[in-house]
């Protein structure tokens, strides 16, 4: 296969490489009748990692067509092209001008509740990374603050606000410490569960 063709290995969009690998076969000088035998047989040839060791997997003459190939393929990298769209998802909310920043949190928070297998430390990434440099003196000094001390957990983005954006934005109250805080608990809760359990009641 020509040098150019790309190789795939199970992490993306598996509809893009079979679209990118129909083009580039066709595009060599073959006949109308040998472009089907060649799809099948050289699709072997543009995969590596995980994607071939599954295509080595497959029962010999299990597939009699590149249709049924791509079929399989697509199905069983499915889940590859969901992990994409989760990272596009995330790292494409932007704060807006005049934003603030509590507004800009509940939004971020609503697609990330959608997305319940999105990693803590790629949500912090994206969160950070929505963030408008060029926003009000509250956004500008939270990122001041979480670019001095880099967060990789969601505590850590919590404790950066409180110490330099509440006090500018919200009372002690306010929805954005309660959705920071749910970011927070909601992890913890299953571990806590039994010991809240145990606790009695207070002696009057």
């Amino acid at each position: 296969m020509p040098p150019y063709l790309k190789i795939y290995d199970g992490t993306t969009d598996p509809e893009d490489h079979i679209i990118h690998y129909v083009a580039t076969v066709k595009g060599n000088d073959l006949s109308k009748e040998e472009v089907p035998s060649v799809l099948l047989k050289k699709f072997g040839e543009t995969l590596t990692g995980g994607a071939l060791t599954w295509y080595s997997q497959l029962p010999t003459r299990s597939i009699a067509t590149f249709e049924e190939m791509a079929d399989k393929f697509i199905t069983a990298y499915v889940g590859a092209k969901k992990a994409e769209a989760r990272v596009k998802d995330i790292f494409a909310i932007r704060q807006m001008h005049g934003e603030r920043i509590r507004d800009f949190l509940a939004r971020f928070n609503r697609v990330i509740m959608s997305l319940p297998n999105v990693t803590e430390g790629m949500a912090v990434a994206a969160f950070q990374n929505g963030l408008n440099r060029n926003g009000s003196r509250a956004t500008r000094k939270l990122l001041s603050r979480l670019m001095k001390y880099p967060p990789t957990t969601w505590e850590e983005i919590h404790n950066a606000y409180c110490a330099k954006v509440r006090a500018d934005e919200d009372d002690i109250n306010s929805p954005t410490q309660r959705l920071m805080s749910l970011q927070i608990e909601a992890k913890k809760d299953h571990r806590n569960e039994g010991q809240r359990d145990q606790l009695g009641p207070r002696s009057g």
